[in-house]
């Protein structure tokens, strides 16, 4: 490879990074782009938890069926992990070097996949993620693929701690702040606008029982956005406070307000909308609400995915 074309290749992926303000679209948008770039077959992402002691899927890409159907296999423990949190890895190890132990003893649905490489991913000397990129082939990554990799998890570091302080150079449209207008704020305001012409034509009718279940779950809708908004607003103002000097590294925060989690922990349990309210005390309309936000948050199509998400990120107790 020249070196016109590696810096290209760099170009090319920190240009994906910069491009992609929601978190999971920038990790596996990098994954893809690394995958392709060293001929390799399938990848994914670990994030360090804000305790430093455990880490989460974050990204993944092409996953063969044995882990695609089985999202399981790829929680908890491995030898990759244990190494980097207990500082066994330092930099990126030729692909040759570690048999993938979440494929080896798998009959089916691997491809033939075998072989990977572990890249750590470190911003200031602090820990923040792993990559594990894996081939059906055993390869020898030269000086020059290994510094590549070494590179791009510098560029991920960088991205990662971007995203999380909101570092969206003011309210353009690529924004992360209009990204949670889009799929939180304006959906929610929707809601209430259509609920509140409910509550008109039920006063009109002089329904005083549907009235004030309106008021009710209007209410409660309006208290959910004031804590959405505020909470924009804290991390826009924590935008423009931070130095440029500071280097500290910012760990994910949960997405989810306290009712949401709430929620999803019935959700877990496999209670039903109905059984949901009845715990917390809301109509079944404002669970909908709720689960409806979730999914949004989470980036899930469905309660189980959303359950899994959360359970491998940490918002949910084991």
């Amino acid at each position: 490879m020249t070196d016109i074309e590696y810096f290209s290749h760099l170009y090319e992926i920190a240009s994906h990074l910069n491009r992609e303000y929601s978190l999971p679209s920038a990790l596996r948008k990098s994954l893809e782009k690394t995958v392709e770039l060293l001929d390799l077959e399938t990848g994914w992402i670990w994030l360090v938890q804000g305790d430093r002691k455990s880490v989460y899927l974050a990204a993944s890409y092409n996953l063969p069926p044995a882990l695609s159907d089985h999202p399981e296999r790829l929680s908890g423990w491995c030898y990759c992990i244990q190494k980097y949190l207990s500082d066994g890895i330092s930099e990126a190890r030729n692909i040759s070097e570690i048999t993938c132990s979440r494929l080896k003893d798998l009959t089916s649905g691997t491809r033939d996949l075998k072989y990977h490489a572990t890249i750590p991913i470190t911003l200031a000397g602090q820990k923040v993620g792993l990559i594990n990129l894996v081939s059906r082939e055993t390869q020898q990554m030269g000086e020059k693929q290994l510094s590549i990799l070494n590179t791009i998890s510098e560029l991920i570091g960088i991205a990662v701690q971007r995203t999380r302080l909101q570092d969206s150079h003011g309210f353009d449209n690529d924004s992360p702040v209009y990204d949670v207008l889009d799929r939180v704020i304006l959906p929610r305001i929707k809601k209430l606008a259509s609920d509140v012409g409910d509550l008109q034509s039920y006063a009109e009718q002089k329904d005083l029982a549907s009235v004030l279940r309106h008021v009710r779950e209007s209410y409660e809708q309006v208290q959910e956005l004031l804590h959405h908004v505020t909470l924009i607003r804290k991390e826009s103002q924590d935008h423009h406070a931070v130095k440029s000097a500071d280097s500290s590294f910012h760990y994910p925060a949960s997405p989810l307000t306290a009712r949401e989690l709430e929620v999803l922990a019935l959700v877990r349990r496999g209670h039903t909308n109905s059984q949901v309210a009845e715990q917390l005390f809301i109509s079944e309309r404002t669970v909908k609400f709720h689960i409806t936000s979730i999914l949004s948050k989470l980036y899930a199509k469905t309660r189980t995915e959303a359950v899994d998400t959360a359970l491998k990120r940490g918002l949910l107790s084991p």
